[in-house]
């Protein structure tokens, strides 16, 4: 049985979602202090005016704060990431399939940014229709074989991936031209993933 470890992320990137989906079980990491600026809060999409980052505000933390302490604020960022999404897919040829799942996802109670990013790990694994056993890890360490907890982590140069992601079709491809490594949920609203 094929093992490897990941980071928790706000809708994973595509090619961490490849990667991913290569095993057998995951392990995601819930004991490593909590990067600034990484993929653990943040994703990309593609709208009408180019790529847009959407960022989970989180509660002021010490330096020193475990992944899963990350406490997320509540506020008005539900609505506009959920605008954000629906201006950005709603085109798409899945996002009304898709769309009241997610929507429940996003204005879910979610305290903790490690629940949230489970639920829609989840999700995206039941659109994919992959079985996979996760858990996450108990402690902390250095290293693991089959490591991808730096994957797609701009911030990082501990993770390079040899990874090819295809082009596919976009709803402003057109406008943009393909644009690759986006969030996993571009791919699978537009019939990709």
């Amino acid at each position: 049985m094929s093992v490897a470890v990941f980071s928790t992320a706000y809708f994973p990137s595509l090619e961490y979602i490849k990667h991913l989906l290569q095993f057998d079980e995951i392990i995601i990491e819930k004991h490593e202090h909590f990067p600034h600026q990484t993929n653990r809060n943040r994703c990309h999409i593609l709208g009408p005016n180019g790529i847009q980052m959407l960022t989970v505000p989180i509660k002021q933390n010490h330096v020193k704060t475990p992944i899963s302490k990350i406490e997320i604020i509540d506020g008005k960022w539900k609505q506009q990431h959920w605008r954000s999404l629906t201006t950005a897919y709603n085109r798409s040829a899945l996002f009304e399939f898709y769309k009241d799942e997610l929507e429940s996802i996003i204005f879910g109670n979610h305290q903790l940014l490690i629940d949230l990013n489970t639920k829609i790990l989840l999700f995206i694994l039941k659109a994919k229709k992959k079985k996979m056993a996760m858990n996450f890890t108990t402690s902390f360490q250095a290293s693991y074989e089959n490591d991808f907890r730096y994957i797609s982590d701009a911030k990082s140069e501990k993770q390079i991936s040899d990874l090819n992601i295809y082009s596919y079709p976009q709803v402003f491809s057109e406008k943009m031209g393909f644009v690759s490594n986006l969030s996993a949920i571009d791919a699978l609203f537009n019939g990709s993933l």
